[in-house]
């Protein structure tokens, strides 16, 4: 039998904290999506692009996610 560890929402949260997006502890993967939509924003086109990157490299993790992460980088991944 194989157990595989899940995406939850502490993955996402450092994943994106990783990514450069300043968040406070405690957020729910839906108020991770929207303050890292904020803070990019703010970003300039190069690190649009590469945010856009790292987004892209996480959805290929999704079987492997939480339902409540995998609606979180859908708002991300549908934004960008």
């Amino acid at each position: 039998m194989m157990i595989t560890d899940l995406i939850d929402q502490d993955d996402f949260y450092e994943y994106l904290k990783g990514a450069g997006v300043p968040l406070e502890q405690g957020l729910s993967p839906w108020e991770c999506s929207k303050a890292a939509l904020h803070w990019l924003s703010t970003q300039d086109e190069l690190g649009r692009a590469q945010f856009a990157e790292s987004v892209a490299l996480l959805q290929k993790q999704i079987p492997v996610m939480l339902p409540e992460v995998q609606d979180a980088l859908a708002v991300l991944a549908d934004a960008l």
